[in-house]
């Protein structure tokens, strides 16, 4: 994979949360609509006493416009601080690897980085990725060399560049691993 296909990768992953936050938001609006006015949505007039007032619609309406928006912001800043990043820091050689968490509905992929420098500790950070690379299943249980972004207002890392391409940081989805106990590559 090249690094022009992840950062396409990346922008497809937020073009699609940025849909699911319009879905979620336009879900609030009917919710809300449900309880001011319910034959704008087409309730038929002789069922509207059954939604019009009734608290519940106030309530999962305004929930849902809110959680809407919170996602809706995210979804646009995040990929775009994460490419401001990768444009406007420098670089940091660490050595990376990958670590996979199967859950029953779910896979998660989490980058172990640890310091590239002669006598720095070889405990390290957990990153949990977003928007991982189709060919990530390859860099299991191997050991990288890799160069790191630093974001500049947390400290922790957010952008992981390989050979292949990029790694992208979810956020806020940073700790501690153990130390790297893989063999180089």
């Amino acid at each position: 994979m090249s690094h022009q296909t992840s950062i396409a990768t990346l922008r497809r992953y937020s073009f699609i949360a940025w849909s699911a936050s319009l879905l979620l938001i336009a879900f609030g609006v009917i919710s809300l609509l449900l309880f001011i006015r319910p034959s704008l949505v087409g309730v038929h007039p002789g069922s509207t006493s059954s939604y019009e007032g009734n608290f519940f619609w106030l309530v999962f309406g305004a929930l849902f416009v809110i959680l809407g928006m919170v996602f809706l912001s995210v979804a646009y800043r995040w990929p775009r601080h994460l490419l401001h990043v990768l444009s406007t820091q420098p670089a940091k050689p660490m050595r990376l690897q990958i670590e996979v968490d199967e859950g029953s509905d779910h896979t998660q992929y989490y980058a172990c980085l640890s310091d590239d420098t002669a006598g720095a500790s070889p405990k390290g950070l957990r990153v949990g990725l977003w928007a991982p690379s189709p060919d990530i299943r390859n860099l299991i249980g191997h050991e990288l060399n890799t160069t790191v972004y630093i974001d500049p207002k947390t400290a922790e890392p957010v952008v992981i560049e390989y050979a292949n391409g990029y790694l992208w940081a979810m956020k806020g989805a940073v700790t501690s691993c153990p130390a790297s106990t893989g063999s180089g590559d």
